[in-house]
């Protein structure tokens, strides 16, 4: 691969047949903004879209966790006017008509890697609890009203991340001559990446979530990506083989150049409720008997069948819709390495199967138990020995506030109570239990007409739909960024 830079940005080159094809990857992305600011990188997405500098046949713009990128495929011509007018249009940024600009777009219609269901996602659930309201751990909170966002905020956020030291462009062969890409100068972007809620494992907890999940920290390699690829055939295979759900996914977050989040996520299907207690206790079955016992004969098979599995029928069309996108892709692990010294790892050779010996498998996954959380919907007690039951702390202190009963209409199944202080917010269930919120951690979620209070420091959401009639108390209790509307299910 050769190495050159434009106009102070890194730019790396890999001959490869076909259209010319280039990727402006910068590093940054929702990891990269506060609590208070959620979907600030997705806005700046839309502004540069609304400035229309798209003149290439192809084009594609990606927010994810950990980078926001734009990839382009065409003619030299086109691929040099359109990443030049891309860089024009950071330059440019904040628009001048910033209100009318933001009026348009859905805040919270952004895309964030593996978070389908936002709010109710395990998955998200299991990034808020490590990683608390920073970082990866906002990936689940929906996004702050962009009307709220002003001008200075979007400079600043140019000023610090979409910098030339702070890109990096990748070609499928030579970049044209002709190309400019002035951005502003600045730094290579840090990213703090410790746990916000380091606990000693393996634990479980309950929360407001929608399936079962589980992760573990992992050194990132591929063989580490193997193992745990066997670990979600194997758990998909007994999951369906028990009538639990129909599959299992492989979930990936790339952290930093020493960790690694893997995981394995359960979700509902429509058709059936899942028992959750029943999927969780199977994780744990399989997670153990692999890091005992290692691959076994079927895992290898499994394996190799599903990396020459064909596409589905039904996925075809869209597959051969982005194709022109694949050579551009081949090249987002140097872009990634680039930035940040790390990158997901992908089975290229498989000899690498071969390669993985039962001594080394057991030295890769040696702290994959002590490291492992699973999370569980509130209800479920699942029987997982050796693992400690991490859920919130529930007290019978009841904080004085403004006390709120449910709805008329709700009473009958609810004989709890919210509670409105002023420097709390608590939940009281018919037992007497009570969960306390502070107002600093506090946030509201709306969504499709129903309410969820999250406790950001601990990463948890508690359903408080049957006190919606409250939803202005809570509006005027909470700062305007906090109360947060989600994209509609």
């Amino acid at each position: 691969m050769r190495r050159a830079d434009i106009d102070g940005v890194t730019v790396l080159q890999h001959n490869l047949p076909g259209v010319l094809g280039a990727s402006l990857t910068f590093g940054c992305g929702t990891r990269d903004e506060e609590l208070d600011s959620v979907g600030l990188n997705h806005l700046m997405q839309h502004l540069l879209e609304r400035a229309d500098p798209y003149v290439a046949d192809k084009y594609a713009n990606d927010t994810w966790v950990n980078e926001t990128s734009f990839a382009a495929a065409g003619t030299p011509e086109q691929i040099s006017e359109h990443f030049t007018a891309i860089c024009s249009a950071v330059s440019d940024l904040p628009p001048e008509d910033l209100p009318d600009a933001v009026a348009d777009v859905e805040a919270d219609s952004r895309d964030i890697s593996n978070i389908d269901e936002g709010v109710l996602d395990p998955w998200g659930s299991l990034l808020a609890r490590r990683f608390g309201p920073r970082g990866h751990g906002l990936a689940r909170w929906p996004a702050v009203d962009y009307r709220l966002f002003t001008a200075d905020e979007i400079r600043q956020h140019v000023q610090r991340f979409f910098t030339s030291d702070n890109a990096v462009l990748t070609t499928t062969t030579e970049a044209p001559l002709s190309m400019r890409l002035r951005l502003p100068a600045g730094q290579r972007t840090t990213h703090d990446t410790h746990l916000g809620n380091h606990q000693s494992g393996p634990l479980w907890y309950a929360d407001e979530v929608r399936g079962v999940a589980l992760v573990v920290a992992a050194a990132p390699s591929v063989e580490a990506l193997l193992l745990m690829c066997a670990l979600q055939l194997r758990v998909g295979r007994a999951a369906r083989r028990a009538g639990l759900a129909k599959d299992a996914e492989l979930m990936i977050e790339v952290v930093d150049s020493t960790r690694h989040e893997l995981g394995i996520r359960i979700s509902p299907s429509r058709a059936k409720r899942l028992e959750a207690a029943s999927a969780a206790e199977l994780l744990w079955r399989e997670l153990r008997r692999l890091v005992h016992d290692g691959l076994d004969p079927v895992d290898l098979a499994d394996l190799e069948t599903t990396r020459n599995a064909a596409v589905p029928a039904a996925l075809v069309p869209t597959y051969e819709a982005l194709a022109w996108m694949r050579p551009i892709q081949n090249l987002e692990p140097a872009a990634h390495l680039e930035l940040f010294g790390t990158t997901e790892h992908y089975l290229t050779d498989p000899a690498e199967l071969d390669r993985l010996t039962p001594a080394g498998a057991r030295d890769i996954m040696s702290g994959w138990l002590s490291s492992a959380t699973i999370v569980v919907p509130y209800g479920s007690r699942p029987d997982l020995p050796g693992v400690s039951d991490a859920s919130c702390p529930r007290t019978s202190f009841v904080p004085a506030g403004d006390v709120i009963r449910p709805a008329l209409r709700r009473r009958f199944g609810n004989k709890g109570s919210l509670v409105i202080g002023g420097d709390a917010v608590s939940t009281v269930d018919g037992g007497g239990n009570v969960h306390t919120v502070p107002l600093s951690q506090a946030l509201v979620a709306e969504r499709d007409g129903a309410l969820w209070l999250a406790h950001t420091g601990h990463g948890c959401v508690t359903a408080i739909s049957d006190f919606a009639h409250a939803a202005d108390k809570l509006r005027s209790a909470l700062p305007p960024r906090r109360f947060r509307r989600a994209a509609d299910t």
